[in-house]
């Protein structure tokens, strides 16, 4: 003990014990990012003040090795997670706001068991808020303008069950690079992930849609549409436009109850605000032409289609115009209860659509109208008869664009436009041959 406290007045150095291993600094190091924990200690009334000897007993010599480097002026690089959380539980410890300050500027962060350093600067200037800047995520990670809170030292380092490829070019986005999209697997993986990571930006660029203006829509704010595919829309962005005055009523804010017969067109939101008439696009679905009166000559009813006791001419049913009822998969049905309930609509899902004057058909791969489905002689062969003793029809529907209705709280579709087959032989004329075995590039 004498030595050492004899080499340190002689030499003006401190001298600091951690667990065994002996550290010593000059005054200049001590006080590079101060005041800390040893300005303090060794300005004191204590011991140590005037041995200028300090003894640490629950503190990792290896981590305080990069505390040493730190006070002596060279930038330490976090290895990984843990190293980071560690250094910034020792930073906090020991009081370094410099050190603290330095391990903010940079996030290190393990997904899918690779190490990725990300620059704050870069999570926070593009596409923020997100999961990174968030309040509370990972040890000692604050969003600007927070007052650092430490987290206890038993917080686990982060680590994201995620996939550590797809990070890289989430990444890249968010460093300003475009993200080539390899497939439609990869943009689904992509858009699952930046969901995950509450990347709005990027899920909107990432999401299939189309915007229009609509030249013939009796109202202005009915004008803009924007098409998605119905499995890629997300929930929380729609919102319901009422046609009678105008008003717009966000789903997260308000509770739709609809006593009348108003209709109500659903709406998008983007990110910026923006809001347009929502199309969905629904593909391999089965539209089933059922042969009875309708209730009115535009609009599919739900009332069966023949009574069995009241047998309607079968020449007369083919001159009638059929209901229409969109058969969608369970996935479909369930991504429209979402939509319903996300609004404050009822979750029962009306299926029966709407097909007005202006729906373009198209057939067999012939443009027509749905005029073609009210006299279907050369179709007769394709009909069956269902257990009432109605006739329907089934038509293979390779894709299809609908408006999304609310009317009497339930949501309706509206049919815009439908490419659709009448027969097995119809649709095995679409089919396409593989290229020439020469012409595939690998």
């Amino acid at each position: 003990m004498s030595d050492l406290f004899h080499n340190a007045h002689s030499i003006g150095t401190y001298t600091i014990i951690v667990c065994g291993q002996t550290f010593r600094l000059t005054t200049t190091a001590l006080y590079s990012d101060s005041p800390n924990f040893f300005t303090e200690v060794f300005s004191s009334h204590l011991e140590e003040s005037r041995t200028k000897i300090m003894f640490i007993d629950d503190r990792d010599p290896e981590i305080f090795k990069d505390i040493v480097k730190h006070l002596r002026g060279y930038y330490i690089t976090p290895r990984d997670e843990i190293h980071y959380t560690d250094l910034f539980t020792d930073a906090n410890y020991y009081n370094l706001s410099k050190l603290k300050t330095q391990l903010r500027s940079n996030y290190i962060v393990n997904v899918g068991g690779k190490v990725f350093r990300v620059e704050r600067e870069i999570l926070e200037k593009r596409d923020a808020p997100n999961f990174f800047t968030s309040f509370g995520f990972g040890y000692g990670w604050e969003p600007s303008g927070m007052p650092p809170i430490p987290l206890p030292p038993s917080m686990p380092p982060p680590i994201l069950d995620r996939d550590p490829e797809l990070f890289s070019d989430i990444l890249r986005y968010l460093q300003g690079y475009e993200i080539g999209i390899k497939d439609e697997v990869h943009r689904q993986n992509l858009l699952k992930d930046s969901r995950f990571y509450h990347l709005k930006g990027l899920t909107e660029k990432l999401l299939a849609s189309s915007m229009t203006v609509n030249g013939f829509a009796k109202d202005d704010s009915a004008k803009n549409e924007i098409l998605f595919r119905l499995k890629d829309i997300r929930h929380a962005s729609v919102l319901l436009l009422e046609n009678n005055n105008g008003d717009i009523m966000i789903s997260d804010e308000s509770s739709f109850i609809s006593t009348g017969s108003s209709t109500s067109h659903v709406m998008y939101k983007n990110k910026e605000g923006a809001v347009y008439v929502l199309l969905v696009e629904v593909h391999n679905v089965n539209l089933i032409c059922r042969y009875g009166a309708p209730s009115s000559p535009y609009t599919a009813t739900t009332t069966p289609i023949t009574n069995p006791a009241t047998p309607v001419h079968l020449s007369r049913m083919l001159s009638l115009r059929p209901t229409l009822e969109l058969s969608l998969s369970d996935k479909d049905m369930k991504k429209l209860k979402n939509i319903a309930k996300s609004i404050k609509a009822s979750e029962e899902i009306v299926t029966t659509i709407q097909s007005p004057d202006t729906c373009a058909f198209e057939i067999d791969n012939n443009k027509c109208a749905l005029d073609a489905l009210s006299n279907t002689e050369k179709l007769l062969h394709l009909m069956k008869t269902d257990h009432y003793g109605g006739r329907y029809l089934t038509l293979y529907v390779t894709r299809a664009i609908l408006r999304l209705l609310v009317k009497n709280g339930k949501i309706e579709m509206e049919m815009l436009k439908c490419e659709a087959f009448s027969s097995e032989r119809g649709f095995n004329y679409k089919r396409e041959f593989l290229p020439d075995e020469k012409s595939i590039a690998l």
